[in-house]
C-alpha cells in the first residue's frame, strides 16, 4: 500500500506504526483460528458458556490518554470545523435526482458529505487533542471533496483550476519549513513536539505528492466530477495538515522560556538509539513466520502465549524508520526507536516466561479472565509509573486496542458453550498487549536516557 492510501485510512484515531503491527498481529492471529482451531472440527475438546465469555470481556480496560506537547486552543479547533461547514454548505444536500442523476455519482457525493459531518462530530467529543486535530482534517479534506464534486457537477470547477491551487499550497510548505527549527527546552517534551510536526509536515507532502500523480493519472478524464473532488480534497488535507503543524510549532515556540538549539543533539540520540535497536534485533532467534515451540524449549503450540509469540517476532519492527532516517526526520526516528525496543523486550521476556513455565493452557472461564486481567493490570501498572509519563503514555496509547478482542470473545455470547481452542487468537492479543506494557517502563528508560545524554 502507497503512503497516499495509507494516509487515508482513517475513521477514529489515525493508526500509528505500532498499532499497525498488532493489527497484523490480530489478523495473523485470526486466519489462524479459522484455519487450525477446528472451527470445522467435530473434536471441539474443552468448552466454556458463552454468557461468561461476554461477562469477562464486559469490564472496562484502562484508558490512557497520550500528553499532547503543546496546549491547543479551543478557538483554533473551531476555526478548522468552520472551514469545513463552510465547504458543506456549498453542496445542496440531500442530494436527490434532479441535483445529480448519475446515481453513482449521487451516492459517493452524499457519503463524502455525510463523511466530513461525522468527522466534525467524533472531532467535537475526541478525548485527546491529537484525535480532534485528525479529525478535523478529515472533516475538511471530505467536506472540500464534496463541495468540489458539487461544483464540477454544476459547472464552475474543473481539474485545471485545482491544480492550479496547488503552487500556493506548496509554497506554504515549504514556507514553513524554511522558518521550522529544532529548538527546543525540556528534552522529552522537546522531542514528542517536534514529532508531531514531523508527522504533519510529512502528511502535507505525501498529498501533495499524492495529489500530482492523481492529476496526471486522471488527465484523460478531465471532467470526472468524482475525481475532481476527490483532487481537492487531496489538496484541502494537504493545506490543514501545514496549517496543524504551523500552529503546533508557534504554540511551542511560545512556550520555551529559553529556547535553544537542538537538532545536532536530536541527530545523535537517533543514531544512538537505531545502533541500539540494530544490536537487540540481531540477536533475536529464530526465523520470520517460525513456530512458536522453535522459539522456546517447551511445547506451546495451540496456546494463546504461542500465538503472541510468533505474532512479537513476525509484527513489523520499526516500520517506517528507514524512510524517517531518509527524509531527516529527528524526532520520528527517536520515538520509532522506542515503539520497537518495547516490542522487542516484549518478545524476549515472554519468551523467558515461556522458559519458567509461566503461561496459561485455557480449559476454563477463569483462564479466560487470568489472561485478560493480567493485560489489563500490567497496562494499568505502566501507566502510574511516574518516572517517564510522557514517554510510557504515549507508547501505552498505542498499545492495541482492547476492544478488538473484547469484540471477539463477545461474538460468541449467544452460545451455549464455545469451543476454548477458538478463542485462543483473541486471547493472544491481551498477552501481547500484556507482555508490552510490562516493557514499556524499561524501553522509555533507554529512550529517556538517550536523550538525557544529548540534548
Amino acid at each position: 500500500m502507497s503512503p497516499e492510501a495509507t494516509d487515508r485510512t482513517r475513521r477514529g484515531a489515525r493508526a500509528r506504526t505500532t498499532r499497525r503491527g498488532f493489527l497484523a498481529l490480530a489478523a495473523s492471529a485470526g486466519l489462524a483460528g479459522c484455519n487450525g482451531f477446528g472451527y470445522f472440527s467435530d473434536d471441539r475438546g474443552p468448552t466454556v458458556e458463552g454468557a461468561a465469555l461476554s461477562e469477562v470481556a464486559s469490564t472496562d480496560p484502562p484508558t490512557v490518554t497520550e500528553r499532547f506537547p503543546v496546549e491547543v486552543e479551543q478557538s483554533y479547533l473551531d476555526e478548522a470545523a468552520a472551514t469545513a461547514r463552510e465547504h458543506l454548505s456549498a453542496v445542496p444536500a440531500p442530494l436527490d435526482e434532479s441535483d445529480v442523476p448519475n446515481g453513482v455519482i449521487r451516492q459517493e457525493v452524499s457519503r463524502l458529505y455525510e463523511e466530513a459531518n461525522e468527522a466534525l462530530a467524533d472531532a467535537a467529543e475526541a478525548t485527546t487533542t491529537a484525535d480532534a486535530m485528525g479529525r478535523l482534517r478529515d472533516a475538511r479534506e471530505d467536506a472540500r471533496a464534496a463541495a468540489a464534486a458539487w461544483a464540477a457537477i454544476d459547472g464552475d470547477l474543473d481539474r485545471e483550476a485545482v491544480r492550479a491551487s496547488i503552487p500556493t499550497v506548496r509554497r506554504a510548505l515549504e514556507e514553513f519549513q524554511f522558518r521550522w527549527r529544532y529548538v527546543g527546552q525540556a528534552p522529552v517534551r522537546a522531542v514528542l513536539a517536534h514529532a508531531q510536526i514531523e508527522e504533519r509536515v510529512g502528511f502535507a507532502g505525501r498529498r501533495l505528492r499524492g495529489a500530482g500523480e492523481h492529476h496526471r493519472r486522471y488527465r484523460r478524464r478531465p471532467d470526472n466530477p468524482l475525481a475532481i473532488g476527490e483532487f481537492a480534497g487531496e489538496v484541502e488535507s494537504a493545506r490543514a495538515a501545514i496549517d496543524d503543524a504551523a500552529y503546533v510549532y508557534d504554540r511551542y515556540v511560545a512556550s520555551l522560556g529559553d529556547p535553544r538549539p537542538i537538532g545536532e543533539g536530536l541527530r545523535a540520540v537517533g543514531e544512538s538509539l537505531v545502533e541500539t535497536l540494530d544490536e537487540r534485533r540481531e540477536a533475536l532467534p529464530g526465523e520470520p513466520h517460525a513456530e512458536a515451540s522453535s522459539l522456546v524449549d517447551r511445547d506451546v503450540e495451540g496456546t494463546p502465549i504461542a500465538e503472541a509469540l510468533t505474532g512479537l517476532r513476525d509484527a513489523e519492527y520499526a516500520d517506517g524508520l528507514d524512510d524517517e532516517l531518509a527524509t531527516g526526520r529527528r524526532a520520528s526516528v527517536v520515538l520509532s526507536v522506542h515503539d520497537t525496543l518495547a516490542q522487542v523486550r516484549a518478545f524476549e521476556r515472554l519468551r523467558e516466561r515461556v522458559a519458567d513455565g509461566e503461561f496459561v493452557r485455557v480449559e476454563t472461564i477463569e483462564d479466560v479472565r487470568t489472561i485478560r486481567d493480567a493485560a489489563v493490570d500490567a497496562v494499568a501498572a505502566a501507566a502510574d509509573s511516574e518516572r517517564h509519563s510522557r514517554l510510557d503514555r504515549r507508547l501505552l496509547a498505542s498499545l492495541g486496542d482492547f476492544g478488538y478482542a473484547d469484540r471477539q470473545i463477545e461474538e460468541y455470547a449467544d452460545r451455549d458453550q464455545v469451543p476454548v481452542d477458538w478463542l485462543v487468537p483473541d486471547l493472544s492479543y491481551y498477552v501481547a498487549i500484556e507482555a508490552r506494557a510490562r516493557e514499556v517502563p524499561a524501553a522509555s528508560a533507554t529512550v529517556a536516557e538517550a536523550i538525557g545524554s544529548e540534548l
